[in-house]
């Protein structure tokens, strides 16, 4: 998709967008005509396709742009890798339109849409929202470069779009491999830096900002005895921790071999679960992608980690990724750094790391894990 498109690929598009089932079943009785026509005698087969040329070539005459339908406020709906989104925008017009439908086109390769033989009346001076399908094959930010209105003919064999001076983008958010359990936070030595985190009432702020479900592990003194009573099941009190106070969560794109980019969604994936795991229990401080911070939202943290995350370097084919290097930010972090990463990394900044790897092993403060599939795991 980076490279310019030639002379096929507008071809193509024209195909796609412009002609409808029948447009392209007349499309082949003209190239099927160019060769016949040196037959000798069949005259009503030849006058038959002539008659068909003559219509491809009246409605793609007809093919101008109208300027009566303008195509504003278009957006993309923010989806999980996987899923549909839906593509809006507000269609309006200075006469009567009796069938109006909508498209996006010419999108990533990662992108599908999903058309629907479903046009709306579209009445003058009166904007309408019309939306159309597009399902997200992987995570990543893509730009919907055309989004139109779509008209079809009077004979219905080509389609008018009228396009959209916007050109939203769309936003994939990675799939998430939940976390059951995390034992390895207090394991061996290095978990000692780990242990006073996962104590409920250690370092906890005294801005009381909500009600949750009570994990195992809470402080009892939490319970918040009117949730219980409504619900009859135990919730705890949440408090805000300041920014800084929690563990810092690393995750290194860096990669040696093509091998390596293969376990890089994996390991976005698992980074997705670790940081929904630390923020239910209010322990994720600071967030890094490489040696880049990613600033949280304070009332969205879990949405800004998903889009940081969308936006993370993808293995394509042809495209370099970051070579090792030791870790190094440019705000050293004064807390416990946790890391998930392909290769194991060397910097002395890292308490413990997470190495989606082809094999599985455990060291004090090294955690190599396989990963197959998208199921819950436990560390």
């Amino acid at each position: 998709m980076s490279r310019k498109p030639g002379l096929l690929m507008y071809f193509f598009f024209f195909w796609n967008e412009r002609l409808t089932e029948a447009g392209h079943a007349l499309s082949v009785f003209f190239l099927f005509s160019l060769f016949f026509i040196w037959v000798p005698g069949a005259f009503v087969v030849k006058v038959f396709l002539f008659f068909c040329d003559a219509l491809l070539l009246i409605a793609i005459f007809l093919l101008w742009p109208t300027k009566k339908i303008k195509v504003g406020l278009a957006c993309a709906e923010k989806v999980v890798e996987g899923s549909v989104a839906k593509v809006t925008a507000t269609l309006e017009s200075s006469k009567d339109f009796p069938a109006v439908g909508f498209g996006s086109y010419r999108m990533h390769p990662a992108l599908k849409f999903l058309p629907e033989n479903r046009y709306q009346k579209l009445r003058a001076f009166s904007p309408q929202e019309f939306s159309a399908n597009v399902k997200a094959s992987r995570r990543g930010i893509f730009e919907l470069p055309h989004v139109a209105a779509v008209i079809p003919d009077v004979l219905g064999i080509a389609t008018i779009l009228c396009l959209s001076k916007e050109k939203p983008s769309l936003v994939v958010f990675p799939r998430t491999i939940s976390v059951a359990e995390m034992k390895f936070l207090s394991y061996g030595q290095s978990g000692r830096a780990f242990a006073p985190y996962l104590t409920p009432q250690f370092q906890r702020g005294q801005d009381f900002v909500g009600v949750r479900e009570y994990h195992e592990g809470d402080s009892l003194r939490d319970l918040h005895h009117k949730a219980f009573a409504r619900y009859g099941k135990p919730f705890t009190k949440e408090f805000a921790f300041e920014r800084g106070n929690g563990i810092v969560l690393l995750l290194d794109v860096s990669c040696e071999s093509f091998n390596d980019k293969s376990r890089v969604e994996n390991a976005v994936r698992l980074t997705a679960g670790i940081a929904s795991w630390l923020l239910e229990r209010s322990l994720l401080g600071r967030f890094f992608i490489g040696n880049q911070e990613i600033l949280q939202t304070k009332n969205s943290a879990w949405d800004s980690v998903l889009e940081a995350l969308a936006r993370a370097p993808y293995p394509e084919l042809k495209k370099e990724f970051p070579k090792p290097a030791p870790w190094a930010p440019s705000a050293r972090p004064m807390t416990p750094v946790l890391s998930v990463s392909v290769l194991p990394l060397s910097s002395p900044l890292i308490t413990k790391q997470i190495v989606v790897a082809e094999e599985e092993s455990l060291k004090d403060d090294c955690l190599q894990i396989v990963l197959n599939n998208g199921k819950a795991v436990s560390l």
